[in-house]
């Protein structure tokens, strides 16, 4: 019997669409034991059958290791809001291949968890996050995922703004454009280079700029009751950046100041509710304890 602990995640950053994320306080916890029968603990009724993502995933990963089904109890406890944005769906995946490995005493290594967890979950941004901790980019390269952390200045603060409905990250998806402009794509590169820098270097001026998107934030935006109106008085009144979060519908705001009042008051307009709760980087990844 064991535990796995993973934190959320925030993907996207802006306009690190698919390759960035940063990981926060926020845990999934996950507890597998061998069974004559699966069992399914602390889920939805909806989630409590065998199309539950953390077996799915934990069945494909044996068959992709050569290894035998087993029948398996999964119990599990969470702060993360589901079709949220947060990343909940790649905690249930990393937690269901992690478990492939460990009840087939094999050894495994992060890198080797990410890159089956990502070619399950079909992107690396919020996986690499969950396992690794910290402010990630990653990317698939022949057989194997990359993947790279990159420092954030202990002066900035995270508040996320979580409303009370749920986006399909299908829909969500589908709201951006297959194709695009080439203006924008090298708008989009530009500004993650200068991304990477503005955290380094705790540089809000750079931050706000370098935090603009054309790829995906403004087809998505248009998917989410309040979205437009949150962002402009949020950046008018003391955030220094705001991004959607993954594919919505939490938003990020970034400050060096303790905003979450203001935001409070913004959020508090609109015709949905919206809860603002004060994030911290998660810089120490995926947790597994054996009982």
């Amino acid at each position: 019997m064991f535990k796995v602990t993973l934190p959320c995640s925030s993907a996207n950053i802006g306009p690190g669409f698919d390759c960035l994320a940063i990981a926060f306080n926020l845990h999934n916890t996950f507890s597998f034991e061998e069974t004559d029968k699966n069992e399914f603990v602390g889920f939805q009724d909806r989630h409590s059958d065998e199309s539950n993502l953390v077996y799915k995933s934990f069945k494909w990963a044996l068959e992709r290791l050569h290894k035998p089904a087993k029948k398996v109890r999964i119990s599990f406890s969470g702060q993360i809001p589901s079709a949220h944005g947060l990343g909940s769906s790649s905690t249930c995946v990393v937690a269901g291949v992690v478990a492939a490995f460990e009840l087939s005493n094999m050894e495994w290594t992060k890198n080797e968890v990410a890159y089956l967890a990502t070619l399950f979950e079909g992107h690396s941004d919020n996986v690499a996050a969950s396992i690794y901790g910290g402010f990630t980019s990653s990317v698939v390269f022949q057989e194997d995922l990359i993947v790279k952390n990159f420092p954030v200045d202990s002066g900035y603060k995270f508040f996320a703004m979580i409303p009370d409905f749920e986006l399909s990250t299908k829909l969500s998806r589908e709201a951006v454009p297959k194709t695009t402009l080439l203006i924008n794509a090298k708008r989009n590169l530009a500004n993650m280079a200068m991304l990477l820098k503005a955290f380094e270097t705790a540089d809000s001026r750079l931050l706000s700029v370098a935090s603009g998107d054309y790829l995906h934030q403004p087809y998505r935006g248009m998917l989410i009751d309040g979205y437009f109106q949150i962002y402009q008085e949020a950046v008018s009144t003391g955030a220094d950046a705001v991004f959607l979060s993954g594919a919505g519908p939490t938003m990020i705001a970034v400050a060096k100041t303790d905003v979450k009042k203001t935001l409070e008051s913004i959020c508090s307009k609109q015709s949905s509710k919206w809860g603002v709760k004060e994030l911290k980087v998660d810089y120490n990844g995926i947790k597994v304890e054996k009982k």
